[in-house]
């Protein structure tokens, strides 16, 4: 008589297995810092090996992996649904990784807490040159030298962002859709029929890629991220936003938002524009990504840690900074968070200095083009935007850079803030690979 060998067994993923890969998920640099996601990942892990799964639920784990009494209230105290989204990032992290392509593979079940365990997906029929994996990018700066090897100073003051500017600039979701709309419909009447030029070089990935455009938008951030563990300046530590409770945008975004709006509707794109916190890493394999913001998007954040240009911090000298892998120590493309927006020069007028990171990346675990435009503060974000949609200015681009659409490339911006007005948008350095 023949045995019947379990469909699970054929896909090697036995308990001894998923056990085998909790080991190296834990022991990975994206779970060791974080001691929470770690016993959040076992406890749910061995509770489906040991047949409880159906027990996997939010007072559960809240009771049992975070200590919380019995008879706590869910609807206050959030921690697991926070935990979770910390979770599945982290997971996402993993496996956008090379060398953990063909690893078996963890996931929460959308909608639950439940562990989904798949055998790795398939190298067959894999592209070659034009698909890259973020960590093991070669990438060579083509414009714009490398910032000074010094170290900028910065006060010593507790850091917090100027929040009462970004909040009375805030605007509620169905207002951006709104304002993004009549930006939109202008767009089309000025751009319809425009032949080809850089700026459509530049989102040809994008615009070629059948189907809709989702639009993840960062939050208002709740004061100055924090980091997960590992030193800022190495790239392992990872950002953590703290955001409001009220799911708000800043203003500067949204001018962002309806420009980039413009831009893909007058090609005939139809966009979903979602924030960030309620965009899943599955919502982002259906199809080309286009992420506003930087350090009020956790996507942002962690699609950025292992290229050229990448989102980092530095809590000792409380700046936020586009560092640069080849000067670590630098950090020249910084904002302080800790720095007043009231004080006025001499003149009478304020003047700041804001930086903004535009990215162009192929990613291979997504298996689409994800473009992320994002400031250190909002005026950064809203000069990127500015930069984007201006095509004299990425007509002077296309001369630093060659126009294949194939290639990834990153963008270093900079912007002279006077009056909280941002002025012209400057090319400080240039990435193509």
């Amino acid at each position: 008589m023949t045995e019947t060998i379990p469909e699970e067994r054929q896909l090697g993923l036995t308990p001894e297995a998923i056990r085998e890969q909790l080991d190296r998920l834990v022991a990975d640099a994206a779970f060791r810092s974080s001691r929470r996601s770690v016993q959040f990942l076992r406890f749910v892990v061995e509770e489906t090996l040991n047949g409880s799964a159906e027990q996997i639920k939010e007072r559960t784990i809240g009771i049992r992996v975070f200590g919380r009494d019995p008879s706590y209230d869910t609807n206050l105290d959030h921690v697991v649904r926070t935990a979770a989204i910390e979770l599945r990032k982290r997971l996402a992290i993993y496996y956008g990784q090379e060398e953990h392509r063909n690893q078996l593979r963890m996931s929460l079940v959308p909608g639950s807490y439940v562990p989904h365990f798949s055998p790795p997906p398939s190298t067959e029929g894999r592209g070659t040159d034009r698909e890259h994996d973020l960590h093991t990018l070669g990438i060579s700066s083509l414009a714009a030298p490398a910032p000074p090897p010094h170290v900028a100073q910065a006060r010593t003051e507790e850091a917090h962002f100027p929040e009462p500017q970004v909040r009375k600039s805030s605007l509620t979701g169905w207002v951006v859709l709104a304002a993004a709309a009549l930006i939109a419909a202008a767009a089309l009447f000025l751009w319809w029929g425009r032949p080809a030029n850089s700026q459509d070089v530049f989102w040809k990935p994008v615009l070629d890629t059948p189907g809709p455009v989702l639009m993840a938008v960062g939050d208002v951030p709740n004061g100055p991220p924090t980091t997960i563990g590992g030193d800022p300046g190495d790239g392992i530590g990872v950002p953590v936003i703290h955001k409001t409770s009220s799911p708000v945008v800043p203003f500067a975004d949204t001018v962002t938002i309806a420009r980039i709006w413009g831009i893909l509707a007058s090609h005939g794109k139809r966009i979903n524009i979602r924030r960030e916190g309620a965009s899943s890493f599955s919502d982002l394999r259906e199809g080309p990504v286009v992420l506003v913001g930087a350090f009020n998007n956790e996507w942002s954040l962690r699609f950025s840690q292992k290229l050229r240009y990448s989102l980092a911090l530095d809590t000792d000298r409380h700046l936020i900074y586009i560092r640069d892998a080849k000067h670590p120590e630098a950090r020249v493309w910084s904002w302080q968070t800790n720095q007043p927006t009231t004080t006025t020069n001499p003149t009478g007028h304020t003047t700041l200095q804001d930086y903004a990171l535009i990215s162009r990346i192929w990613n291979s675990e997504t298996g689409h083009v994800v473009v992320s435009v994002g400031g250190l503060y909002t005026y950064g974000t809203e000069a990127a935007g500015e930069f984007l949609s201006d095509p004299q200015m990425m007509q002077d681009l296309a001369r630093l850079v060659p126009e294949d659409p194939h290639k990834n490339l990153q963008i270093v911006l900079g912007a002279t803030v006077t009056d909280g007005t941002p002025g012209p948008p400057k090319v400080l350095a240039v990435a193509s690979f």
